[in-house]
């Protein structure tokens, strides 16, 4: 098979499970969302926290999945062929994380210390920044981040029906050639985003690395879930693939080169803010390695590389399904603790503390995301 065939979409192979997974996981998002209701009126100020928290897990999948489906196009291969469809339908809920990103903008004061006027007039960093970091400003830039993707992925998804309706190979040039200049804009914007929704909780500290360290870490997120549907749905025959290993390699080493990167950008901020020791910059590694963060701390250091980094140094697991299953599943919970440490102590610095609302926003996005990311493959 290669990239000028029609492609043919795996969703034949998902059947009766699926939709009762979608049944079950919509149930779970009503009930998670209902019980955010409740928390937002009996703990306001936790609910926003866990909120923002379980938004940002779940539209990594939607973000870091136009970033992979922009990379197929530029570079080709037919991995990208395979699990087309898988990112696609990740790029179509979209329009659901901005639905969901509703609530963030009546919590901006309970969450982001810039978006209270009493602290910013006595502040005179914040004032400094508050060209930047208003309110109103926050607003708009998020709505223009989530127009510019949603226009890519519309575009990507709509040339990539026609080809399946023609068979017009000249499409896949053109999809190459929108998405070679699509794919800076998507790295600025997306690199833009991360600084405005997590780095500017903490408005007094800064990395140059942190959005380019997020966006990589969402990436790899995606791809852990690409390999865990395509094995769990794999059937030779529906994807007119008869090499599937060679494709399962091929992801393998992509799972592997991210998860370096990822490692490299990580140790690359530790250090140069380590060494560098500032007051304005080491608390917020402070806040992250005090009292049990240190267990938090050493569990993504083992998740998120150690284990990843030996297990796919092989080349025979990357090749066989359940082996390669297996680290991406470490890897989604490895990216579940990540986000967790990447926002919770900003709120709780005075240590380790786990709420009710951490897992009912966290049921409530993740159901309803499941349930219309599976919806998006059975309609494909």
């Amino acid at each position: 098979m290669n990239e000028d065939m029609t492609l043919k979409a795996p969703i034949e192979v998902l059947g009766p499970p699926a939709q009762h997974f979608q049944r079950v996981s919509g149930f779970i998002g009503a009930l998670g969302l209902l019980l955010c209701c409740v928390a937002f009126f009996a703990d306001r100020g936790h609910f926003f926290q866990s909120y923002l928290y379980a938004f940002l897990y779940w539209s990594s999948f939607a973000i870091g999945g136009l970033g992979i489906l922009l990379l197929h196009h530029v570079v080709g291969g037919k991995w990208g062929v395979v699990t087309r469809r898988l990112l696609e339908a990740a790029v179509r809920t979209l329009p659901l994380m901005l639905l969901l990103f509703i609530p963030i903008l009546f919590g901006l004061k309970d969450l982001y210390i810039w978006a209270r006027p009493d602290a910013v007039l006595h502040d005179e960093i914040l004032q400094h920044k508050s060209s930047y970091l208003n309110v109103s400003f926050f607003t708009i830039r998020t709505v223009v981040f989530f127009a510019i993707w949603m226009l890519i992925g519309l575009r990507l998804t709509r040339l990539s029906d026609k080809q399946d309706v023609t068979g017009n190979p000249l499409l896949q040039d053109q999809m190459k050639r929108f998405s070679a200049p699509m794919l800076v804009v998507f790295t600025l914007t997306a690199t833009f985003a991360f600084i405005d929704w997590i780095m500017s909780i903490e408005p007094h500290w800064y990395s140059t690395i942190y959005g380019a360290m997020v966006l990589i870490g969402q990436m790899l997120q995606t791809f852990a879930l690409v390999i865990l549907v395509l094995v769990l749905t794999q059937r030779e025959e529906r994807y007119g693939v008869k090499d599937s290993p060679v494709v399962l390699h091929d992801l393998g080493n992509l799972f592997f080169a991210f998860t370096i990167l990822w490692t490299y950008l990580s140790l690359s901020q530790l250090i140069i803010i380590w060494m560098g020791n500032l007051p304005h910059e080491i608390p917020w590694y402070l806040d992250r390695v005090r009292g049990s963060w240190k267990i938090v701390t050493a569990m993504i250091s083992l998740l998120l590389f150690v284990f990843p980094f030996l297990l796919l140094l092989s080349q025979a697991r990357k090749r066989d399904p359940k082996r390669l299953l297996r680290v991406a599943v470490v890897m989604l919970v490895a990216r579940f603790i990540d986000v967790f440490w990447l926002v919770i102590p900003s709120f709780r610095p005075g240590g380790f503390a786990v709420y009710w609302t951490d897992f009912a926003t966290f049921l409530g996005i993740g159901g309803i995301w499941l349930s219309i990311y599976v919806m998006q493959l059975r309609r494909r």
